[in-house]
């Protein structure tokens, strides 16, 4: 049986290809030396010569991912003594991860060390190679524990502070789905990339062993992709490139019994992006014989295959497959839940955040925030359309007698005068008659005394709020986000030394989204620019989107040592092809 990668399959690599790389790769340096004002590493410190009379305040990162690196690249380390606390020790350039699974670009190339993103010289600033367990916000310290395999006697230490930056990131979230732990890939650290790497490079040599019935080798070579969003769809582009170009030099007998399966809870695959993008890539990847299954939900993940149901029709299936990379979203970490509840917040996968990043129920306000994908920042945050910013005030307005509490009338009145500012009250009360709405009182009343008190009238408003949309969780808002706070407390910094003892935040966090790319394999990428200050969107292939796409992911490798590698990775892999070694 020829199998969808059978066809117009060369057994060697065209002059053609071969010569599109190498202008890409050169394209790519090209564009990256030219961006060198905007965007050369390491990271330019934010040194500031001023008297160092004033003694610094303590500043503790949790997190070394993109927004924490972002604010160490901008923060002034003349102002604040900061400590960087990760129980890994390096940066991960996440976006170009799939491209370790096959052998694209090298692990090693997507890491920078974090002692060498520290501000400032030698000794101005510390890191620690720990977790964070525990933050207690009254006595202000963070306990840390270390989880390496080396420990010392006592591995428990704690950490005072002065400002705190929680930016410890989000796990996969497997959403209960039995099996998924045990049985299946996650593709978010460096660590499950080289995990699928060797998982697919042990299947195929497995499979070329003499004596192996065709039908386990078919099995052994199902791929299974359990979502479509960036992630999910770019591993399975590379994997697809690797079929094509890789596959029949190295494994030539296997060519043809290799499947590809993405399936997917949503209507289509990227759903996140323009829907022009997110046909172009289910046509792109119907050309190339992925298989593609949208309104499917996986209910069990057993050791070989994973039970899947059609959303509409409830129709049940199993899919073999010889590895299942799942990529359907975040989680949340202990940490960041113990951080909500002692902040009071409602239980939300992130830690609600107000404009200024600050977290939410944390006193004194502006002592502790949140970056990245463990923070829940509202699209509208910075136009000030968030109840619970104004909670306070809105429940003086609510609170006609002045007695100290929110009855059902009140509640009832304050909710209708809102609805006309805030749409999402309506979400809350979805278009109820008074009696209806004074039964949504009940919910928040939780001594049940017909009334609500100022605690409880926080927690209606939080649930209007959760309605709202957030911003995506990616690189670049979390990016961002660390840039925007590093400037906010250099700027709290300086206003201090010149004897303002409590300066305010000088202005909200505003994202700008720059567009969103996705590569589809075989030299074709998707942009969408929708949202952004760029005109248009639009879908393009060929070596020109390629360019573009190697010097945007060039830029944003963090030094020069970083830049080098990843280009060496391309250019070997444009050449000799991708590395197949199990080691």
């Amino acid at each position: 049986r020829a199998g969808p990668f059978s066809s117009a399959v060369a057994p060697s690599m065209s002059f053609r290809v071969f010569a599109r790389r190498a202008i890409a790769a050169t394209a790519c340096a090209g564009v990256g030396a030219a961006a060198y004002p905007f965007v050369s590493a390491p990271f330019p410190r934010a040194l500031n010569e001023e008297s160092n009379a004033s003694p610094r305040e303590r500043l503790v990162v949790l997190g070394s991912g993109w927004g924490a690196v972002a604010l160490l690249k901008n923060i002034d380390p003349t102002l604040y003594d900061v400590s960087v606390v990760s129980p890994r020790n390096f940066f991960l350039n996440t976006p170009l991860l799939p491209g370790v699974t096959v052998g694209t670009v090298e692990a090693r190339s997507l890491i920078e060390p974090v002692r060498a993103l520290l501000p400032g010289k030698p000794g101005d600033a510390s890191f620690f190679e720990a977790a964070a367990v525990a933050v207690d916000p009254v006595a202000r310290t963070v306990r840390c524990k270390d989880e390496s395999e080396i420990t010392a006697a006592n591995p428990e230490f704690t950490l005072p502070y002065d400002r705190l930056v929680v930016a410890v990131g989000a796990p996969p979230n497997t959403f209960g789905t039995p099996g998924v732990r045990q049985h299946a890939k996650f593709l978010k650290e460096v660590d499950d990339a080289i995990d699928i790497r060797r998982k697919l490079a042990d299947l195929f040599e497995t499979a070329s062993l003499p004596g192996v019935p065709e039908e386990e080798q078919r099995k052994m070579l199902s791929v299974l992709v359990v979502g479509g969003g960036p992630t999910g769809v770019e591993f399975a582009a590379e994997l697809h490139d690797f079929l094509r170009e890789d596959v029949p030099r190295l494994y030539p007998a296997l060519r043809d019994k290799i499947s590809i399966t993405v399936v997917q809870s949503a209507d289509h695959i990227l759903n996140t992006y323009d829907e022009r993008i997110s046909k172009y890539a289910e046509e792109k990847f119907a050309r190339d014989g992925i298989r593609i299954l949208t309104n499917r939900r996986v209910t069990d993940v057993a050791q070989s295959h994973a039970s899947v149901t059609c959303k509409k029709t409830k129709k049940k299936e199993k899919i073999p497959f010889g590895v299942c990379v799942w990529s359907t979203g975040l989680g949340t970490t202990p940490l960041v839940t113990s951080i909500a509840s002692a902040a009071g917040q409602p239980k939300r996968r992130a830690l609600s955040v107000d404009k200024y990043l600050q977290i939410r129920g944390l006193a004194p306000r502006g002592s502790a925030y949140a970056l990245g994908d463990c923070a829940d920042v509202k699209s509208k945050a910075a136009a000030g359309g968030e109840l619970l910013d104004e909670a306070d005030e809105l429940f003086k307005r609510a609170d006609v007698d002045k007695n100290g509490a929110v009855d059902r009338d009140e509640f009832v009145n304050i909710l209708k005068t809102l609805e006309k500012s805030y749409p999402q009250i309506a979400t809350l009360t979805k278009g109820a008659a008074d009696g209806a709405l004074r039964d949504i009182l009940s919910k928040f009343d939780d001594d049940g005394n017909g009334s609500l008190d100022r605690r409880e009238f926080r927690r209606a408003m939080a649930e209007a709020d959760s309605r709202l949309a957030s911003h995506p969780a990616t690189a670049q808002v979390a990016n961002q986000q660390g840039e925007y706070l590093a400037k906010e407390l250099n700027a709290q910094g300086r206003a201090r030394r010149n004897g303002n003892e409590k300066p305010a935040p000088t202005k909200p966090f505003e994202y700008v989204h720059l567009g969103s790319f996705a590569t589809l394999g075989g030299e074709q990428a998707a942009l969408d620019t929708s949202g952004s200050p760029l005109p248009g969107d639009f879908v393009s292939q060929g070596i020109g989107t390629m360019v573009l796409w190697y010097g945007v992911y060039f830029s944003n490798c963090v030094s020069w040592r970083n830049k080098a590698m990843v280009v060496l990775d391309w250019t070997k892999k444009g050449v000799w092809g991708r590395d197949s070694s199990r080691v």
